[in-house]
């Protein structure tokens, strides 16, 4: 009997330091917000009055799961300049959610990437910047190529909290959003 007793003491002792260790979860304070729609307006800044072209990418349920309500071609015109600002929302909710909003408000920690996939259809360049001068993304300057053709041009949205440097390559950060937008050049 006095060893069930102590068995039992033993016992119950070791549940207590097992519960008293679980740790409580960790929750990410840069955890990702849901993006459902990038909209891209393109403006020719020599035509003076002239409508913006808006190409969008829309996935209402995010990544995975139904595909795109909506994923438009980029279709401009050869030998243009181009100014592109760059809109990010959740529209999962009511009222949609304007995530570019965070994105200028930790523009430190955030980087767009445009890569077409020929140089010789379109370069981006002139990124705005964020509060340290590093490149941030969200008005670029694009300029079409000379000749007519068809590609694509990826936009990546990298969150690099504390990392973000000057020349930092595409895979560097954290993956927000990837989209592979067709691109046609008239």
């Amino acid at each position: 009997m006095k060893n069930n007793i102590l068995f039992s003491a033993v016992l119950l002792f070791f549940v207590l330091v097992l519960n008293s260790c679980k740790k409580d979860p960790v929750v990410d304070p840069n955890e990702g917000e849901l993006i459902t729609t990038v909209k891209l307006k393109l403006t020719n800044p020599l035509l003076a009055g002239a409508v913006p072209l808006v190409f969008e990418f829309k996935d209402l349920d995010g990544e995975g799961g139904a595909v795109p309500v909506k994923f438009d071609s980029i279709v401009l015109v050869k030998n243009v300049i181009y100014i592109c600002e760059v809109s990010v929302l959740n529209e999962s909710v009511s009222p949609a959610d304007d995530i570019t909003k965070e994105i200028k408000a930790e523009a430190n920690d955030h980087q767009f990437y445009f890569v077409p996939s020929s140089s010789n259809l379109l370069s981006v360049s002139d990124y705005d910047t964020d509060a340290n001068n590093l490149p941030l993304g969200l008005n670029t300057t694009w300029v079409t190529g000379l000749n007519a053709g068809t590609g694509t041009v990826r936009v990546v949205l990298k969150h690099k909290p504390g990392t973000k440097a000057a020349n930092d390559l595409l895979n560097k950060g954290d993956t927000d959003i990837e989209l592979d937008f067709k691109l046609i050049i008239k």
